[in-house]
């Protein structure tokens, strides 16, 4: 179980994350659903990165690293690693080496120098104990990959699976880190399989991000989607206000929106489009398991798909409900009570 602290200390590094994340590239809320999109802006920085990073390495009482350090781990200097005295500087502690080693195996690939720094890790990941809250805050280094705004995505991959499968052989857990904020995880099931059977809950969300499925069907990531429901993910899971998956993506949808922010004589195209998509998404979500009533209950207000999509003007998605099994007045009666 993490501590208080470095709960928060994630949480904040997830958010900073987020937060330099564009608007457009990440799940951001209630507000920021469908069209909504379109009137998003990037997040405000509720914490930096560096901010966020620092209270991380306050929480598992990482050392300010030394120039030496820096340039040991960034040259993949096993040698003079192992000449570092943690008596002289409190820096030269495996463990705070292995935060700045971590962070250079993954975000400054160089191929000439990969084999060498991950040489160092396996050291200093011998030397560290991971078992607890380090191994875990490491961990969610390999999720957190905001630096893919960086480097090509596909230059990360295999650094991220190597440094995670590490990671967990040695004994770090996945229990507690949040998965939601996964980006690509989409392209790599053995790196999400990794995580799940380590520990990690594939239905977690957080302020910034709904749970990982849901960010695969809306971004038609179906095969993965697939994958990731025969590793636990639940497609009832539910997001904001106890609501269902499944109302979310209903509620993408929206007639008078999409009006409003589409020019006239782009309307009609655009709005068969956002129909075409969520009925797909939806009719996906509803095989893979999910509830067509939206396990609707007076805890999220008896909030049905097909209500929602009434509710938006998608007659031919609320259509296309009842064929899925929904009842039309499913909602109607759980607010009766009945």
């Amino acid at each position: 179980m993490l501590s208080v602290r470095t709960q928060a200390a994630l949480a904040a590094l997830s958010l900073a994350f987020a937060a330099h994340t564009p608007a457009m590239a990440a799940d951001d809320g209630e507000k920021c659903e469908g069209f909504n999109r379109l009137l998003c802006m990037p997040l405000a920085a509720a914490a930096s990165v560096a901010d966020a990073a620092a209270s991380v390495a306050e929480a598992v009482n990482f050392k300010k690293p030394s120039s030496k350090v820096v340039d040991a781990t960034d040259e993949g200097d096993l040698a003079r690693i192992k000449r570092f005295d943690p008596r002289k500087d409190p820096s030269f502690a495996p463990e705070n080496m292995l935060g700045v080693a971590v962070n250079t195996y993954l975000t400054k690939p160089d191929p000439a120098k990969d084999a060498k720094r991950f040489a160092v890790l396996e050291y200093l990941v011998d030397k560290s104990d991971i078992a607890g809250e380090l191994g875990t805050v490491l961990l969610q280094e390999t999720v957190n990959q905001a630096y893919f705004a960086r480097n090509a995505p596909q230059e990360s991959w295999p650094r991220r699976l190597a440094l995670a499968h590490l990671l967990v052989e040695r004994g770090a857990s996945a229990r507690g880190i949040n998965l939601s904020t996964c980006d690509h995880c989409e392209t790599d099931n053995e790196f999400l399989a990794l995580l799940i059977q380590a520990g990690a809950n594939p239905n977690v969300q957080s302020t910034t991000y709904s749970a990982l499925l849901n960010r695969f069907i809306r971004k038609d990531q179906f095969d993965a989607a697939r994958r990731l429901v025969a590793l636990g993910a639940d497609p009832n899971g539910s997001t904001w206000g106890k609501r269902s998956m499944l109302v979310r993506l209903v509620s993408e949808c929206d007639k008078d929106m999409t009006r409003n922010l589409v020019p006239s004589d782009r309307f009609d195209a655009e709005w068969q489009k956002c129909v075409s998509a969520v009925t797909t998404r939806v009719s996906f979500a509803i095989e893979q398991g999910a509830d067509p009533n939206g396990k609707a209950n007076p805890d999220n207000e008896c909030l049905t798909p097909y209500d929602v999509a009434l509710e938006k003007k998608n007659e031919e998605l609320a259509a296309r409900l009842l064929k899925l099994g929904a009842r039309s007045r499913f909602g109607e009666v759980c607010r009766s009570g009945g």
